[in-house]
């Protein structure tokens, strides 16, 4: 499987991240979606704490539902099934084209799931079944990259309570990122995190020499 992914990295302050580019360019059958994400659960597997898989689409030509769903949908299933659990996990899947969004966003919303995503232009986009309000605050967090919740509520004005509930849904989904008194889209998270990987020094990078994925 043509795969790669860097041991998860962290930060102080920030989550474990682990980068899964996917370089095969036909990505078809639950088979090869299975072994995808298989690759990336064995790198958080031994590890505490919160994680953020980041799933790169840029070399992905072809993407089926079945695979789609093994890779996006079950990811994100095993990110939300314990949100209370300390072990939090979250998926930003980037590098999105238009004909990545039909099947992603099938597969997600057949099991009523969301993932946080960016175009491969970079502009932020929410797939999979979230509700206009909702997505309203994420677009507006991702605009501002980290805020605290009365700021966001100023700027899409609504009752703080109301921005609350919402900001609190979005983690509890594991689409932001929590940060003591204010919340933080996990695009900002793993710009930031690169930024600080770039300004370490050589022994204290994680992501210069990927492992493959067997699968």
């Amino acid at each position: 499987m043509s795969a790669s992914a860097g041991p998860p990295v962290r930060r102080s302050g920030t989550p474990a991240i682990a980068v899964a580019s996917l370089y095969q360019e036909n990505l078809v059958t639950r088979q090869t979606g299975r072994a995808v994400r298989d690759g990336i659960e064995r790198l958080f597997s031994n590890r505490c704490g919160e994680a953020l898989a980041v799933i790169d689409f840029r070399d992905v030509a072809v993407i089926d539902f079945s695979c789609a769903d093994e890779v996006v949908a079950k990811l994100v299933m095993g990110s939300g099934e314990n949100p209370d659990s300390p072990e939090n996990r979250f998926v930003l899947v980037r590098g999105v084209r238009e004909h990545h969004l039909d099947p992603v966003e099938c597969a997600l919303r057949r099991r009523g799931l969301a993932v946080a995503a960016e175009r491969a232009s970079g502009e932020p986009v929410l797939l999979g079944d979230v509700d206009p309000d909702a997505g309203e605050a994420w677009h507006m967090l991702c605009a501002c990259g980290r805020i605290r919740s009365h700021e966001l509520a100023r700027r899409l004005g609504l009752e703080p309570e109301s921005c609350d509930q919402i900001l609190s849904e979005l983690y509890r989904r594991r689409l932001v990122r929590r940060c003591g008194d204010s919340f933080e889209s996990l695009s900002f998270t793993f710009t930031a995190s690169t930024a600080d990987e770039a300004r370490a020094p050589d022994e204290l990078r994680g992501i210069d020499r990927p492992e493959p994925l067997d699968g």
